[in-house]
C-alpha cells in the first residue's frame, strides 16, 4: 500500500517568506535616522520572530533570532563564533530563563500526578450551584481560572469540557444551542484569564522580568496576583452580563443540576504524591509572596530573599526528588520533563527577553525612533487617553500576534513615552498591558490555547465565537483603562 502524502498549504510558504523578509531582507535596508545598522538587524529579526511565533512555531524562530543577533555586530567588542557563543550564553543562562525552566516543570507536575481533577471536583462539590444556573456558570468558569493558573489553560479545558458535554447531554442541548457555546466560550477565556495569575511561571514571568530588566524597578508578586484576581472576577462577571442579557440563552434546565449528579464518579483517596504536590505548590508560593510581605530581619525572610526566585525553585523539586514514593522518587523529573514541558515557552522566553533588552540598548537607536513614529498618537495626550491607546494596542495585535511577544514589544514603546508622562507608573501600565494581553479571544493566532479553541469545530463556530467575544473585547478595554489602571495604581 502506497503512502498517502500531506501536502503544505500555500499559506506556509507564505508566512515563511515574510518571516524570512524581515530577519534577512529588512536588515539590509538603507537605515533611517535615528536607527543605526545593527538597529535595522535587531528591529527585522524581532519583527520576524514575532511573526513567525504567531504563525508557525516559537522554537526554531527563536534559535534562529538569537544566530542573527549574534552576527549581527550587536554584541560589543566581540566578532564571529565569539559573539555568537556570548550571546548564546547569555540569553539562555539569565535567572528568567532557569526560573522559567524550572517553574515550568514543577507546576507541569501538578497535572502530572493528577491533580487538576481533584481541584474540578472541589469546585463542583459546592452547594451554592443547586438551583442558580448562573451561579453555576460562574463558579464552572472559577474552576477553569484556578486550574489554568496553577498549572496550564490546555489542561482546563481538556479537564472541563468533556464535563461540560456530559452535562449539555444530560439536559438535551446540542451543538448550536447558545447555551452550548456559551459554556465552551466560558471554560476558555475563563483559562486564559488565569494563565497570568501566577508572575513568576510560564510567559507572565517573562513579561514581569523583561520589565523590570529594562526599568530598573521591582514587580511586588503580591500585588500582582491580587490584581489579576480582582479583574479576572470583574471580567467574568462582565461574561456573565453578556451571557444574560445579550445572548440569552435557555437555562431553565440548569436549575436542576445537583451537586450529586455532578460528583457521581468516584474518585479515588488522593495519594501521597498528589498530596505532596499540592503542599509543595502552597509552599513555594507562600516563600514566592513572603518576601514582599515580611520584613527581611526575620531569618527565614532573610534566607528565601538571599536564594531568591531560581533558588526556590530550585530547591522545591528538589525536596520532591529526595522524598520516596513506592521505591521511587516523589517527583518523577524525567518523566514530567518528557511529557509536560513547554519546549515553545522555554525558547520564546530566552528569544524575547534578549533581543527585547537589544531593541532598547542605545547603539541600535531604536528607542528614540518610536518615540518620532507614535508621537503624533500617543505624545501630548491626557494621561488616560494614553492609556487607552496603549491598551487598545495591545488587546487589537495580540488578537492577530503572539500575545506574550506583543507585551515585549509594548516595554520599549513604554519607556520611550515615560518622560513626557511623569504621572503615569511604570510598573502600573506596563502590568496593565501584561494582564491585557492574555484578552486573547478572536482568532486563532492570539496564542496556542486560541487555536486550539477556534479548531474544535465539533463544539463551536466562528460566527459564535464572535457573537460572545467581541463584546468581552471592547469590554475589556473600557474597563481596564477606567477601573483596572486605577486598581493597579493602588496595588503597585
Amino acid at each position: 500500500m502506497s503512502e498517502k502524502t500531506e501536502t503544505v498549504k500555500w499559506t506556509y510558504w507564505l508566512h515563511l517568506a515574510i518571516g524570512m523578509f524581515f530577519m534577512f531582507v529588512f536588515p539590509r535596508l538603507t537605515p533611517f535616522e535615528p536607527v543605526t545598522e545593527v538597529g535595522m538587524a535587531v528591529m527585522g529579526v524581532f519583527i520576524g520572530m514575532v511573526y513567525l511565533w504567531s504563525t508557525m512555531d516559537s522554537i526554531w524562530p527563536s534559535m534562529l533570532g538569537l544566530l542573527l543577533v549574534g552576527i549581527s555586530g550587536y554584541v560589543p567588542e566581540l566578532q564571529g563564533y565569539a559573539a555568537v557563543k556570548d550571546l548564546f550564553l547569555n540569553a539562555f543562562g539569565t535567572e528568567t530563563v532557569l526560573v522559567c525552566m524550572f517553574g515550568l516543570i514543577l507546576f507541569a507536575g501538578v497535572e502530572y500526578v493528577g491533580c487538576t481533577k481533584y481541584m474540578a471536583r472541589f469546585f463542583m462539590s459546592l452547594k451554592i450551584l443547586e438551583g442558580r444556573p448562573y451561579v453555576f456558570l460562574f463558579i464552572f468558569f472559577l474552576c477553569s481560572y484556578v486550574i489554568a493558573g496553577l498549572t496550564n489553560p490546555l489542561a482546563a479545558m481538556l479537564i472541563l469540557w468533556p464535563i461540560a458535554l456530559e452535562i449539555l447531554e444530560n439536559f438535551g442541548y446540542k451543538k448550536g444551542d447558545k447555551i452550548f457555546y456559551t459554556i465552551i466560550c466560558g471554560v476558555y477565556l475563563a483559562s486564559t484569564l488565569g494563565q497570568p495569575m501566577l508572575p513568576f511561571k510560564g510567559a507572565q514571568y517573562m513579561i514581569v522580568s523583561t520589565f523590570e530588566k529594562i526599568s530598573g524597578l521591582t514587580v511586588n508578586f503580591a500585588s500582582f496576583i491580587l490584581f489579576n484576581w480582582i479583574m479576572s472576577i470583574i471580567l467574568l462577571v462582565c461574561f456573565l452580563a453578556i451571557i444574560r442579557f445579550l445572548i440569552r440563552p435557555d437555562v431553565e434546565a440548569f436549575k436542576k443540576i445537583k451537586v450529586a449528579d455532578l460528583t457521581k464518579e468516584q474518585l479515588p483517596k488522593m495519594n501521597p504524591q498528589q498530596i505532596a504536590f499540592f503542599l509543595m505548590i502552597i509552599i513555594y508560593i507562600a516563600a514566592m509572596l513572603l518576601p514582599n510581605l515580611l520584613p527581611k530581619s526575620i531569618p527565614f525572610i532573610a534566607l528565601l530573599s538571599q536564594i531568591g526566585l531560581l533558588g526556590i525553585n530550585v530547591l522545591c523539586i528538589v525536596v520532591l526528588m529526595i522524598i520516596p514514593y513506592k521505591g521511587k522518587p516523589m517527583m518523577d523529573f524525567r518523566g514530567i520533563a518528557k511529557k509536560s514541558f513547554s519546549w515553545d515557552v522555554f525558547f520564546l522566553v530566552a528569544a524575547a527577553v534578549y533581543v527585547c533588552n537589544a531593541m532598547t540598548a542605545e547603539s541600535t537607536g531604536i528607542k528614540p525612533f518610536l518615540v518620532q513614529l507614535l508621537q503624533p498618537l500617543l505624545g501630548g495626550k491626557p494621561e488616560l487617553v494614553f492609556v487607552f491607546f496603549l491598551l487598545a494596542f495591545a488587546i487589537i495585535t495580540t488578537n492577530f500576534a503572539n500575545n506574550a511577544g506583543m507585551a515585549v514589544v509594548l516595554m520599549p514603546v513604554v519607556m520611550a513615552f515615560a518622560d513626557q508622562y511623569p504621572s503615569v507608573e511604570l510598573t502600573v501600565i506596563c502590568m496593565s498591558i501584561c494582564m491585557m494581553v492574555f484578552v486573547a479571544l478572536l482568532t486563532p493566532a492570539a496564542s496556542p490555547y486560541c487555536g486550539i479553541l477556534h479548531a474544535r469545530k465539533d463544539l463551536v463556530e466562528y460566527k459564535e465565537i464572535m457573537q460572545l467575544f467581541l463584546p468581552m473585547v471592547v469590554i475589556a478595554l473600557l474597563v481596564y483603562t477606567l477601573v483596572g489602571y486605577q486598581i493597579a495604581k493602588i496595588l503597585f
